[in-house]
């Protein structure tokens, strides 16, 4: 069924091409196989308006002309039409800089559709493009990035589109459901968060929502608007910091204790609490990122109510956000502990990466374009350079074999061989010529491009002017570009932070070996490595060095603000081929592996952690205490390998109340009095 859908389309916008003339509803019904065989009128008419919006999606600016002048408004007396030249890529070119960070920004994202789309626009624009980097070279410095929210592309979506959207949204003081009505203006990122920027209808004011508390499905309607005229996604997560005041917590911690709070903390006084505790201060932009962090940290860790005295409502605030977490945890870890998986009932992610009547014609398209260019390319080559395999290949060249013209005769249809394993195309020219990048491709492509310029020495004229181009190469040099944005976790990194990026950074490009005092969060250890850098990579937070570990003889991952000390160990060493393998590698998200296998039970805002560290298997589970019929809920088992025990019982305190450990029980006995153990410390005022 999908593959006649794609055959169908395709055949539309042959027609829609070929003829400058155009077609009336009548004629494209005759034109068109699958057209001839609607059922009714009313099928074909829904089928064609369907197509119509398809197409358009698809950058294809259809043209409806009244072939009467004398009844404009007779739809069916409408002539449709695409002029040859309206949906081509204008006349720019990238230099070989632009080229690079186009490189970089397109293998940005983690997440596999959004990849695809920006990976998509880079093949569109390779004509206009001055060479790519060698594909076998990992680059050096390498941002990645992840969008786990569930609402983050139905957002995307309404925002380069200009609709109206509707979702549930947790207010983030109070934890109160309301529903919300916006016009999304824009999207973008600030500290390892998502966020979207609009007008809320209700509150008939602008409004910022971060996507992480949006609970519901998005509802993306048809109403339309037109954003303001200086609307800029950068400006407004500038703004988040720039008016946000100089802030200061103090926190009690066990001595020896809270590793990664005490390198967040701007002084520390040791002893100077009650029981013997250290007493941090620690400065933040936002309570409830701070309140994660605390949590996180979990027994030996408090938030006094008093503090110093003099902001006793900011650390009343803060103190009431990690206890809400905490409380949070202990009631869903009560609630799950325990409960039966029927991993037989697998969860609704396994369909959602099912490929699209547009997203397979797109791929056509591009393989006409490709081969037009390439006659006689090797089937394997092409398959590979589309990501399919070779019976996938032969069958888009087998729909790409029946389609053409209307008429449909022999010398009408697209002419495809492949024959002595070499590809040829022709009688295809009107879909040859490059193509303007959709919307969707392009703020793809210009997320990846703004998070290039908060990387350090990232802000180039490279950077800027590319992302001018492919805003421009969507036909909105303007709009497009100032609708998505990305801006640093904080307005500078600590000193301490930047010396470190710059002395690994350095012993990458030089290949230099390097001794690194480093915290492992989850047993609060620091730990002494000697590693051979080969890569800086981002993942939307966060900083991280990929590296050859001299004690584990196998390559790591390591966050570069958990690295307490850098030297120079002088050069680095020759790795074994399996290590050189690995090192040209993608990064892997961080937090892999696997000595501690756990049943975790996520919700919709935590769902994605399964993905995050790579889950065996995923269920759909039923609280409890729900109804043993009709649907199963929001909730979702994931078996999850993990280094420590400690590490996971660290992530139930860090998103309190939003996953639980259903098993092994000895795991879950452990997390039970890990959570229990740092409620306690708030019944007084030590530090547990």
């Amino acid at each position: 069924m999908a593959a006649r859908s794609t055959e169908r389309l395709l055949n539309l916008l042959i027609a829609l091409v070929s003829r400058e003339r155009g077609y009336t509803r009548a004629e494209l019904r005759e034109a068109v196989p699958s057209y001839a065989e609607s059922a009714s009128e009313e099928a074909f008419e829904r089928m064609f308006e369907r197509d119509k919006a398809e197409l358009r999606d698809l950058g294809y600016p259809i043209e409806e002309v009244a072939d009467d002048p004398l009844f404009p408004d007779d739809t069916h007396g409408h002539r449709y039409r695409i002029p040859r030249g309206s949906f081509t890529l204008p006349p720019l070119r990238f230099t070989a800089e632009e080229s690079a960070v186009l490189a970089l920004a397109a293998n940005a994202w983690t997440d596999a559709s959004l990849g695809e789309l920006a990976r998509r626009a880079l093949r569109k624009l390779e004509p206009a493009i001055d060479g790519l980097p060698d594909d076998d070279a990992p680059p050096l410095l390498q941002p990645t990035l992840t969008a786990h929210e569930p609402s983050f592309e139905p957002l995307l979506s309404a925002v380069v589109r200009h609709r109206e959207v509707r979702f549930d949204y947790l207010a983030r003081s109070t934890d109160t459901l309301t529903t919300r009505r916006v016009r999304p203006w824009g999207i973008g990122s600030r500290y390892g968060n998502w966020y979207v920027v609009g007008w809320d209808l209700d509150r008939q004011d602008s409004r910022t929502f971060r996507l992480s508390r949006i609970v519901s499905d998005v509802t993306v309607t048809r109403r339309q608007f037109d954003p303001p005229a200086d609307f800029s996604m950068n400006e407004a997560l500038s703004a988040m910091v720039s008016h946000a005041p100089a802030r200061t917590v103090a926190v009690l911690a066990r001595p020896g204790h809270a590793l990664m709070l005490r390198r967040m903390a701007s002084t520390c006084e040791a002893g100077a609490g009650p029981g013997g505790a250290d007493v941090l201060h620690i400065p933040f932009a936002e309570t409830e990122i701070l309140a994660e962090e605390i949590a996180a940290a979990g027994p030996g860790v408090v938030v006094p109510a008093e503090g110093d005295g003099t902001a006793p409502t900011l650390q009343a605030e803060v103190r009431a956000a990690v206890v809400r977490r905490l409380r949070a945890a202990a009631a869903a870890h009560a609630r799950f502990r325990g409960v039966e998986v029927d991993w037989t009932v697998r969860s609704r992610k396994a369909t959602r990466n099912k490929l699209s009547t547009a997203d397979h014609l797109s791929r056509l398209l591009e393989i006409v374009r490709w081969v037009y260019a390439h006659q006689g390319a090797e089937l394997e080559e092409t398959a590979r350079r589309f990501g399919i395999t070779d019976q996938e290949l032969i069958a888009d060249l087998n729909t790409l074999f029946v389609c053409g013209k209307p008429g449909h005769m022999p010398d009408q249809l697209i002419d495809a061989s492949w024959d002595d394993g070499h590809v040829y195309l022709s009688n295809a020219d009107e879909l040859s010529d490059p193509v303007r990048l959709t919307q969707p491709e392009a703020s793809a492509l210009l997320v990846g491009l703004q998070t290039l310029r908060t990387v350090p020495g990232g802000d180039s004229e490279a950077v800027a002017s590319a992302i001018a181009k492919v805003a421009g190469a969507a036909g909105d040099a303007t709009g497009l570009a100032n609708a998505v944005g990305a801006r640093p976790t904080t307005d500078a990194p600590a000193a301490a932070l930047a010396d470190v990026m710059a002395t690994v950074r350095r012993a990458v490009e030089q290949g230099r070996r390097l001794r690194i005092r480093y915290v492992v969060p989850s047993r609060d250890e620091l730990t002494e490595r000697v590693v051979d850098p080969v890569q800086v990579f981002s993942s939307n937070t966060h900083w991280y060095v990929r590296a050859w570990c001299l004690e584990a003889e196998g390559m790591r991952s390591f966050r570069l603000d958990r690295i307490s000390s850098v030297e120079d160990a002088g050069p680095a060493g020759e790795r074994p081929a399996a290590a050189r393998d690995a090192a040209g590698a993608l990064p892997p998200a961080p937090g892999t592996p696997d000595t501690v296998e756990v049943v975790l039970i996520t919700d919709r805002r935590s769902r994605w952690i399964a993905d995050q560290y790579h889950a065996v298997r995923t269920a759909v589970v039923r609280p409890p205490d729900a109804p043993r019929t009709g649907p199963a809920g929001e909730h979702e088992a994931a078996l999850v390998g993990f280094q420590t025990a400690e590490a996971v019982c660290s992530l139930v305190t860090r998103y309190g109340g939003q996953l639980a450990v259903a098993g092994p029980e000895a795991v879950a006995e452990q997390v039970e009095l890990w959570v229990n153990s740092a409620l306690t410390g708030y019944d007084g005022a030590g530090a547990g």
